[in-house]
């Protein structure tokens, strides 16, 4: 059934009006963030599942911004891939240097991860980062080969990086059900 041109005009302006006044009554603190010294990156998605065969990656660089699976990652890429993920189930997630013996990639930089940590850096730490400097007095000069379960986020996962660039990655949310199962986060590094 097609609608007449006013009654379509109508509604269309409706909804509009209608979304426009509905309010969020949550409060957001925003920071103002130093972009010459520390680089954001929001909603970045790693997969769950275990051959890439869905949209999301496995592996993150800092340098490009950008997600890959392991198949999209080439001899130039591979130099600048500075964040893996494996997931073995609910109970089994961790972030993991790109050279991973296991899970990595050979030939890749090596990267460290303190993927269990609960007094370095909170949420509320994570979310007022504002310049590189924020991340100096983070000690991270060992990985800690712990894994977190999907129950213990949201969750920060600290790294530095092969070129000694700290970071922190907050795991917003994990996603197993339906297509593309995923874990969501933000990441914030030193520039």
């Amino acid at each position: 059934m097609k609608l007449p041109p006013k009654i379509a005009l109508f509604l269309c302006l409706s909804v509009m009006l209608f979304n426009s006044c509905s309010s969020d009554d949550s409060k957001t603190e925003t920071t103002k963030t130093d972009s010459a010294t520390l680089i954001t990156f929001t909603d970045v998605t790693f997969s769950l599942d275990q051959v890439e065969g869905f949209d999301a990656g496995r592996y993150f660089s800092t340098e490009l911004g950008k997600s890959y699976k392991k198949s999209q990652i080439d001899a130039t890429i591979l130099p600048k891939i500075d964040i893996a993920f494996y997931s073995g189930g609910q109970s089994l997630d961790y972030f993991m240097s790109p050279n991973d013996s296991d899970y990595g990639i050979k030939n890749a930089s090596l990267s460290l991860f303190i993927n269990y940590q609960k007094d370095l850096l909170t949420i509320d730490q994570f979310n007022k980062i504002e310049k590189a400097s924020d991340f100096d007095t983070l000690k991270i000069d060992t990985d800690d080969d712990e894994s977190f379960p999907d129950s213990y986020t949201p969750n920060i996962v600290l790294f530095k990086n092969a070129s000694g660039k700290k970071g922190a990655i907050y795991i917003k949310s994990v996603h197993r059900v339906g297509y593309d199962p995923r874990i969501v986060v933000d990441i914030k590094i030193q520039k």
